[in-house]
């Protein structure tokens, strides 16, 4: 009995001497650090592909986040996007104690960047369509108007089309589809001098005379007539006049022959009718490159490219609305500078 008693003594003993030692703590660690850096795309046969490295300390794992859906735990990268788009990139570094950084960057891939044609007028009147890009494409396929509406017309690197009608002018869309499998569509106005490349979506900036009450940024503000969207537009509800001008500075000088206008959604009266198209290298000098007079069109969101001869490379472009259909308000969807020379 007395043996039994002395062996839980014992124990007990031995159980309150470890409960009574000190715990010793985990000794902390250095925070993490992130940092990223984006080159791309990797070549022009590859355009969608771009490479990603990681910059990072103290840290036990890496995770990247391309902004398509899709990750990677490699420090150093290369990802190929399937489309066009804006990708908000992200590499988090994380160590063991749940600690953790990151750092976010951008990938901004333009489908114009990507996919180019031109147009050569043939004897007969017909003009041939070549595919001209060095990336690495499985797939063509051309169409008649936007892509969403247009008509496919064929499916080889070349195309030929009959002579253009009495608008001078039509919108032919070319898709893509690379060697990875990224597709990519853009559409260009073609005329019987050849393609229409977009002068504004080269950037630079625009100025009014008069802006929309709300300012510039508004839902329906001056920046609106170059935001590529012909479904939105510039409206000046009141102060309209025969001075107001709009005023595009290009980022850098470029020979404009020719320029886009699309009708408002409502309203005929508030549509342009008269106006001079003018260019200037200091934003001073004017010389007045191309007019026009009892313009009317009775289709809403309806295109129209006026082309005309100019060979000087100017720094600003400018059109002077003198005269609306009616009344003292006035709205255009959108303003795009054109030219052949691109």
């Amino acid at each position: 009995m007395a043996l039994s008693v002395l062996l839980v003594f014992v124990l007990l003993s031995g159980s309150c001497k470890k409960a009574l030692e000190p715990s010793i703590p985990e000794a902390d660690e250095p925070k993490p650090t992130a940092n990223l850096t984006i080159t791309g795309p990797v070549s022009q046969q590859d355009p969608f592909t771009f490479s990603f490295k990681g910059e990072a300390s103290n840290y036990k794992e890496l995770i990247w986040s391309f902004g398509d859906g899709t990750a990677s735990y490699e420090k150093d990268v290369n990802h190929t996007y399937l489309a066009p788009g804006t990708y908000k990139v992200v590499l988090k570094a994380l160590n063991k104690l749940g600690y953790w950084a990151q750092k976010e960057g951008q990938v901004i891939i333009r489908p114009e960047d990507i996919v180019n044609f031109t147009a050569e007028a043939q004897a007969d009147g017909s003009l041939k369509l070549q595919a001209a890009m060095p990336a690495e494409i499985q797939a063509y396929t051309w169409y008649a108007g936007a892509l969403s509406t247009g008509q496919p017309l064929g499916t080889a690197a070349s195309l030929t089309i009959p002579a253009l009608g009495q608008a001078g002018f039509s919108m032919v869309t070319l898709k893509v589809k690379t060697a990875k499998g990224a597709e990519a569509a853009y559409t260009k106005i073609v005329t019987n001098n050849g393609t229409l490349n977009d002068v504004t979506s080269k950037g630079g900036s625009l100025t009014v005379s008069t802006d929309n009450g709300s300012g510039p940024y508004s839902f329906e503000g001056s920046l609106k007539l170059v935001d590529g969207s012909n479904t939105t537009k510039f409206f000046l509800s009141s102060g309209y006049n025969s001075g107001f001008w709009a005023q595009q500075k290009v980022k850098n000088p470029a020979v404009v022959n020719a320029y886009q206008l699309v009708s408002g959604n409502d309203v005929k009266d508030r549509d342009p009718k008269n106006w001079d198209f003018l260019g200037s290298v200091d934003g001073m000098t004017w010389v007045t490159l191309d007019s026009r007079k009892d313009i009317i069109s009775d289709v809403r969101f309806e295109t129209r490219v006026f082309l005309f001869n100019n060979t000087t490379a100017y720094n600003y472009y400018r059109i002077n609305i003198t005269a609306t259909r009616g009344g003292s308000q006035m709205q255009l969807s959108e303003w795009r500078l054109m030219s052949t020379g691109l």
